[in-house]
């Protein structure tokens, strides 16, 4: 993660995540994900702000899915600023192989603590399968 600070409440980060899924992983057309990463931008206001992502999910078969997240952060009011909640929505744009053709919207719902190096994400969504 890289942090540009322009202000002593405003912070620029460009970051890069990693998710594994050893255990029972969520799958795309019944195909596991083996891993997912995002890459992505935030601009936090004393942990306030938008956050921007690009997204790969590595399938099980070497397929890969694509996807944009858009959304904010937001920290509770005498909370430390390395505590928030991110929420916002992650279109699939696209795929490789078997997932070519997949579209949709996963709304997100994260839980960070920045200070710890952690982050617990929830998504709930619909995808569907276009016709070449």
């Amino acid at each position: 993660m890289s942090r540009i600070r322009t202000t002593p409440s405003n912070t620029i980060r460009l970051f890069e995540l990693h998710r594994t899924f050893p255990d029972d992983p969520p799958a795309f057309a019944g195909v596991a994900i083996k891993d997912y990463w995002s890459r992505g931008e935030s601009e936090s206001l004393g942990g306030n702000g938008p956050v921007f992502t690009y997204s790969v999910f590595n399938m099980a078969n070497g397929d890969k899915i694509f996807g944009r997240f858009d959304g904010v952060a937001q920290a509770t009011a005498g909370q430390s600023a390395d505590k928030r909640t991110v929420v916002g929505n992650l279109v699939l744009t696209g795929g490789t192989g078997k997932m070519r053709g997949i579209r949709g919207t996963l709304h997100v719902l994260t839980n960070v603590d920045l200070s710890k190096g952690l982050n617990d994400t929830w998504y709930e969504g619909e995808n569907w399968m276009e016709k070449d």
